[in-house]
């Protein structure tokens, strides 16, 4: 068995003035969380998380530093937005967000890391309207009231597709192999394959079980076009003081053949991303046909 529990959020918030927001908006988000998940739950705000007692228990270093510190992956998935378009005041902007295993227990800490007015940066202002839950077997969002619920990844291995073609929209997606940045000009069945079994299985062995490998034939199924191209994310980092660029690549890739092995597993790879730095909105994957 291969079984994980996770949660998706979609966070409403409301433009408080006209501006064209960056298209990469993962790392401003990403910022404001952490900053203000900082500010409510730590004790020792003037201590470094390195040396502080706390940092293995910690709400702030158990969610938002996990890799860090517990040399785990990011306990939680970012989706913005991936939008070329001007913001009117007035105008949503929605932020989703899948928290993985227990990390659904403290939702209401990071809802409170989003209150208030939110500076994106360069002007850019912003207030949390709303915040819902995805159910993502009906693929419908619903309204949190006290509480909500946690699903089950061993359901998506249930899924099946009578379709022969699939046409996978890739966000822009940072995929390492032997240590070396995939290309955009590299990317092929094979790599495909493996970071999406990669990716499931380090999740369901660090939030779940993993009780059996996961297999998929390749040759069921052939990629018979893609058109990909690079697209680098710019981010500030505020650990080191200085910008930074995160190798990536974008596009689409249509899957003909056998799907039946890999639907369910790129249905679930819809949940949790693919690839690095998930926990600054890369990796994002769409079915979209």
């Amino acid at each position: 068995m291969i079984n994980f529990q996770f949660s998706t959020l979609r966070y409403r918030f409301k433009a408080l003035n006209s501006f064209r927001p960056p298209y990469f908006l993962g790392s401003a988000f990403r910022g404001v969380m952490g900053r203000g998940l900082k500010k409510t739950v730590c004790i020792k705000p003037f201590e470094e998380c390195s040396k502080c007692e706390f940092n293995r228990t910690c709400p702030y270093t158990v969610i938002f530093e996990t890799e860090q510190f517990l040399n785990q992956p990011s306990k939680y998935v970012m989706k913005p937005p991936y939008e070329k378009k001007e913001l009117k005041e007035g105008d949503e902007l929605h932020l989703e967000i899948t928290l993985l295993g227990e990390t659904s227990d403290y939702w209401e800490f990071i809802t409170a890391s989003f209150s208030g007015v939110i500076n994106l940066g360069k002007e850019r202002y912003i207030k949390l309207q709303s915040v819902e839950y995805l159910h993502p077997f009906q693929q419908e969002y619903y309204p949190i009231k006290n509480s909500f619920s946690r699903f089950d990844a061993y359901h998506f291995f249930e899924l099946v597709t009578r379709k022969s073609s699939l046409i996978v929209q890739i966000y822009p997606t940072s995929i390492k192999v032997k240590n070396s940045f995939v290309k955009a000009s590299q990317f092929n069945k094979d790599i495909f394959v493996k970071s999406v079994i990669s990716r499931v299985s380090k999740v369901a062995l660090s939030y779940g079980i993993k009780e059996k490998k996961i297999f998929i034939d390749r040759d069921r199924f052939d990629i018979t076009y893609s058109r990909l191209h690079p697209s680098p994310m710019k981010r500030w980092s505020n650990r080191k003081g200085k910008h930074m660029t995160i190798p990536a690549f974008e596009g689409f890739a249509k899957l003909e053949g056998d799907l039946s092995q890999i639907y369910p597993l790129l249905s679930l790879i819809e949940v949790i991303n693919l690839g690095k730095s998930v926990s600054f909105g890369l990796g994002r994957v769409e079915i979209i046909s």
